[in-house]
């Protein structure tokens, strides 16, 4: 028996550490209607999934039949079965893509149609009965909605349905968490500033902080009226703030450092992985790729270039001694050196030690992914957070920046040979991935083990008493009010006694004469 007993102890271990499926608990996630931010969702999904947790993830039914989600093992929860192809649509309509070809510069006027796109996005989807009952259904110990700004209309639905829910977003949104902190230090993702800013971008800085907190104008106001007229009216703002934790999809190493709140979490890029080897067309191609390989992709999104504006590309690859490996919609020229494909293993490919530069349009998920992997980019911002994102890169010296409309072929060309074969780069990124591989590990990991302590301890003790007080009270208005009487009291005293002894001395001098 006691020559067991070490087996046995050791089959205790073994049941004690595997997850225990009797505390298994139900999770729906639901990320904006987007590619890119479906698959960083599925990506904490399926590490949920390792720690023993049932998953829904909530897709449009067009990504569900063209079967986009690879975790398999996710559950689906479908809406908008009569919206089609909403991202595709969201181009479309908004002309975001065409307007940039003709040579408009990103402003903060460019959102409007984004808001009001993804407004009528989330009436449509609330309006879905089936769908709501769907998730109503399933009863989820926690909902995981995406903080993403274009989408908070949907923060009604964790309050109709009475669920515990938590906040993740591809930044820190300091407004949305209600965190304490000076715009003179922290520049908004829609400035194309670093965080040591002038006068006059302080100054914007501190206009768009003021902005955000008076106006709401991603949300509307009467969305917990129209979809939850049995619960006491909220505003939205005050409703985010219920959440049991915020994940942050950022850190302080691509980006700049910030102020966060206990129940705020920075986790890095959850989207990044160890790559795969390399099989098929993609193998023959790096093997045969004597100097080494650029990666060129603009993203998930299926976007037309211009004819003029692929020649250029074309032109500008030619004059490398790399090959190029590139996600376009095009026959290539020579398939010899440019290997053109509308899909690409983005993180395989960066993974490969034959890989120089990634010229990329600096989405989150590809520059995180470069980091990982310690490739140096060329970032070519098109829209939204992207020419944030590539100021940063250029001031990190992670890479360059540049406006691919602007530029010559030969421009572009010696813009990737700077990237390639300037050291300092490869360098600077590679210090601060091991900076970040050292701090972040894995960040989908990360993320779930929140999500998870949150629903076995609920977040509330993380909860700073800012987040629960009125927006007048948090931004000391009712303190300043306060002063500016007193002050106001005190120099009206002070006016009434100069006044009168004015009065005495003057009536003196008239008895006096």
């Amino acid at each position: 028996m006691c020559s067991q007993l070490p087996v046995v102890l050791a089959l205790a271990a073994m049941f004690l550490q595997a997850p225990s499926w009797t505390q298994a608990k139900k999770v729906v996630m639901f990320p904006p209607p987007v590619k890119s931010y479906i698959l960083y969702h599925s990506n904490i999904g399926q590490a949920l999934m390792d720690l023993g947790h049932d998953v829904w993830i909530c897709l449009p039914d067009h990504l569900v039949e063209t079967g986009f989600l690879q975790h398999h093992a996710i559950k689906r929860i479908v809406y908008g079965t009569g919206l089609g192809d909403i991202e595709g649509k969201l181009f479309q309509s908004t002309q975001m893509f065409d307007k940039f070809w003709a040579g408009e510069e990103n402003s903060f006027r460019n959102l409007f149609p984004l808001i009001n796109y993804f407004k009528s996005f989330s009436i449509e989807v609330l309006s879905e009965t089936e769908f709501v009952q769907s998730v109503k259904n399933i009863n989820p110990d926690l909902f995981i909605l995406d903080a993403f700004m274009f989408t908070r209309n949907l923060l009604v639905l964790p309050y109709k349905l009475d669920l515990s829910f938590a906040l993740i977003g591809t930044l820190h949104d300091m407004n949305l968490a209600r965190v304490p902190y000076s715009p003179a230090a922290e520049p908004h993702v829609t400035q194309k500033v670093t965080n040591r800013m002038t006068f006059f971008q302080r100054v914007e800085s501190t206009f768009i902080a003021l902005f955000s907190i008076t106006f709401h104008i991603f949300t509307d106001d009467d969305v917990v009226t129209r979809f939850a007229p049995e619960k006491p009216y909220k505003p939205l703002s005050d409703i985010a703030l219920q959440a049991e934790i915020f994940i942050s999809d950022t850190d302080h190493i691509l980006d700049y450092p910030q102020p966060v709140l206990p129940n705020t979490k920075l986790i890095g890029g959850s989207s990044v992985s160890e790559s795969k080897p390399l099989t098929g067309d993609y193998f023959n191609f790096f093997n045969s790729s004597v100097n080494g390989v650029v990666v060129v992709t603009f993203g998930s999104t299926d976007m037309d270039v211009p004819t003029h504006i692929m020649n250029k590309m074309v032109a500008a690859f030619d004059k490398l001694d790399l090959n190029v490996v590139w996600k376009a919609n095009l026959t290539s020229p020579r398939p010899d050196k440019i290997m053109i494909s509308k899909w690409l293993p983005q993180n395989d490919l960066l993974g490969h030690p034959k890989t120089k530069v990634f010229v990329s349009h600096c989405g989150k998920n590809g520059q995180y992914e470069a980091l990982h992997h310690t490739v140096p980019i060329l970032c070519l911002p098109i829209f939204g957070d992207q020419f944030h994102n590539a100021e940063r890169i250029s001031v990190k010296g992670f890479g360059l920046e540049s406006d691919l409309r602007k530029i010559t072929s030969e421009e572009f060309a010696d813009l990737i040979k700077e990237v390639a074969y300037n050291p300092k780069y490869k360098t600077n990124i590679q210090k601060a991935s091991a900076l970040f591989k050292e701090l972040c590990k894995e960040p989908m990991k990360e993320a779930a083990y929140w999500f998870d302590h949150v629903m076995k301890y609920g977040g509330g003790y993380m909860r700073s008493s800012g987040q629960e007080m009125p927006m007048y009270q948090f931004l000391l208005l009712d303190v300043i009010a306060f002063f500016i009487g007193v002050i106001s009291l005190l120099a009206l005293l002070t006016a009434t006694v100069v006044i009168f002894c004015y009065r005495c001395l003057r009536n003196r001098k008239i008895k006096a004469d």
